[in-house]
C-alpha cells in the first residue's frame, strides 16, 4: 500500500494574499513560476486578481493549459485567462468542480423574432439566494427592447419557479 505524498507549498503560493476568511483548496504554478490559487469561494490569478466562482462562465483543461472564460452578457465573449501550468496537481479539477458547482439552475429560452438567452442562477457563498445572469446567444440583438423584455420575463419566471 502506497503512502500519500504531498508536495510542499512553494513560498510564492504561501505569499498569495487571500480574501479574508478564505483558505487554499488547491494551487499550481504557471510555467513562469507565478502562483494560481483556488479557495472555497474564488480563484486567485497570477498578479493577485480574485475571480469569484460565479463570475466564471466556464473552464477547460488540456495539459498544460487551463483556460478560464469569464462570464459576460453574450455567451463565450468574456475575457479569457490562459494559464500554462507547471505541474498542475489538483488545481484544474478543483477549478472545474467549483465553477460547475456554482451553477444551481440554467435554462435556455428562444426569443422572438430570433435568438435566445440562457438564464443562469448561481450559488453565492454564504447566501441562500441565487445570483441571476442573462447570457444572450451570439447574434441576439440584446439592445432590442422586445428581445430584452422577453429575456426579463423569462428571468422573472425562473426566479418565481425557484423561489
Amino acid at each position: 500500500m502506497g503512502l500519500l505524498r504531498r508536495h510542499p507549498v512553494p513560498d510564492a503560493v504561501k505569499a498569495v494574499s487571500l480574501p479574508r476568511g478564505e483558505r487554499r483548496v488547491a494551487w499550481a504554478l504557471t510555467a513562469a513560476g507565478q502562483p494560481v490559487v483556488a479557495t472555497e469561494q474564488s480563484l486567485v490569478l497570477p498578479g493577485g486578481e480574485v475571480l469569484a466562482w460565479g463570475s466564471v462562465e466556464r473552464v477547460s483543461w488540456k495539459r498544460p493549459l487551463l483556460l478560464v472564460v469569464r462570464a459576460a452578457e453574450v455567451e463565450g465573449t468574456g475575457a479569457r485567462d490562459s494559464l500554462t501550468l507547471e505541474g498542475d496537481g489538483d488545481l484544474p479539477g478543483v477549478v472545474y468542480a467549483r465553477v460547475t458547482g456554482s451553477v444551481a439552475w440554467t435554462r435556455h429560452e428562444r426569443l422572438a423574432p430570433t435568438g435566445g438567452v440562457r438564464i443562469v442562477g448561481r450559488r453565492q457563498p454564504g447566501r441562500d439566494d441565487l445570483a441571476w445572469q442573462l447570457v444572450f446567444d451570439v447574434g441576439t440583438d440584446r439592445s432590442d427592447p422586445l428581445v430584452r423584455a422577453q429575456a426579463e420575463q423569462a428571468l422573472l419566471a425562473a426566479r418565481r419557479a425557484i423561489g
